[in-house]
């Protein structure tokens, strides 16, 4: 599977609610896993994720600060 519909499978998860696909997804955006890296969107959705309970989300957010 490419990086590409990875994604868009991840983000399918997380629209019905996957709170580990949105970690996931924050995580990819963070390290760079699905193309450049992408600071605004790894904030976006390590939030949703963070708020949701994910404590890998949360520690994205710290390093982001």
């Amino acid at each position: 599977m490419d990086k590409k519909q990875k994604l868009l499978d991840l983000i399918d998860k997380a629209g019905k609610g996957s709170i580990e696909a949105a970690e996931e997804i924050a995580v990819g955006y963070f390290k760079g896993d699905f193309g450049e890296k992408n600071f605004a969107k790894a904030r976006k959705w390590a939030s949703y994720a963070a708020k949701h309970g994910s404590e890998r989300a949360a520690e994205i957010l710290k390093e982001m600060e």
